[in-house]
């Protein structure tokens, strides 16, 4: 997956507005969604697994994708720490997600207040810059999702991955390994090539309940040489609110690292103070007014 160092904005109706605070929303929505355990999985051994499209291997597989893709909403609050051009980094945020498509999201400045908000109701995408004093307003198309977030996803699939939604399997092997489980999966609708295949290391057996299974590391790509790689530090039952507070495995500290765009070593660490999952939420929070003084940017 290929990540943007910087954030643009460019509207018909202001110049354009290079942030700060835009550049580390950057960083903070890439790593909701891959510490959401919706990316890959990890096999520390370079034994290729022999996949197929039914049994306990596939069993898991599934059950994970079901459990991502049964969760409509989540709140969280944390911190995230990452380096850009060789330089450390750190900022707080604040997110709502509910499927589909709506989004709220908040980098807040050391003080505490927000410095940047990005809002998608579904159809509508909108955006305050604060330092900037921009209010950045347009349909909720891939194409202007990438002004703010330039990562090639649409607010649909963002939201999806972001409640740790899990890629649909078309087939899967496993194998166990020290008590554990190296589970490959490969994505339904794409071929079972060594450099498409999710790779994920879980505590336990293969046959075990997925609504419980803790996911230890995850990778995308070749065995050897992956794309990302991401550790779980710190996993902890948090309760589903939808299903009457039924605990659910959720990663509260998370190291990301990946290679970016000019083939520099890149690492994300993110921790989470707080998570709500399955909580109610109003439609209404994911739509933002423009303030009083706030120059109106208009997307096409």
């Amino acid at each position: 997956m290929k990540k943007s160092g910087a954030c643009r904005i460019d509207g018909g109706g202001g110049p354009e507005a290079r942030s700060g605070p835009a550049r580390l929303a950057l960083a903070a929505l890439a790593a909701v969604f891959l510490l959401s355990g919706c990316l890959g999985g990890g096999s520390s051994s370079s034994g290729r697994l022999s996949h197929a499209p039914q049994g306990p291997a596939m069993d898991l597989a599934s059950g994970l994708y079901q459990r991502g893709a049964s969760l409509r909403t989540l709140a969280a609050r944390g911190g995230a720490g990452y380096t850009v051009d060789q330089q450390r980094h750190f900022f707080r945020y604040e997110v709502l997600v509910s499927k589909p498509g709506r989004l709220l999201f908040t980098a807040l400045d050391p003080t505490g207040r927000p410095a940047f908000r990005l809002a998608s109701d579904g159809g509508q995408l909108s955006g305050l810059l604060y330092g900037a004093r921009q209010f950045v307003t347009g349909p909720a198309t891939a194409a202007n999702f990438g002004r703010f977030i330039p990562l090639g996803l649409s607010p649909d699939q963002l939201t999806a991955l972001m409640t740790g939604s899990q890629v649909r399997p078309a087939a899967a092997g496993a194998r166990e390994s020290g008590g554990d489980t190296e589970l490959s999966v490969v994505p339904a609708g794409a071929p079972e090539a060594d450099n498409q295949l999710w790779r994920l290391r879980l505590a336990g057996p293969v046959a075990q309940d997925p609504g419980g299974a803790v996911i230890q590391s995850a990778s995308y790509g070749p065995a050897r040489n992956p794309e990302i790689s991401i550790r779980y530090m710190s996993v902890k039952p948090v309760p589903r609110e939808d299903q009457g507070g039924r605990p659910e495995p959720f990663p509260h500290s998370v190291e990301i690292d990946w290679t970016g765009p000019d083939r520099q070593a890149q690492s994300l660490r993110v921790t989470y103070d707080q998570v709500r999952l399955g909580l109610p939420l109003d439609e209404a929070q994911f739509r933002l007014e423009r303030p009083d003084g706030f120059e109106l940017v208009r997307l096409p």
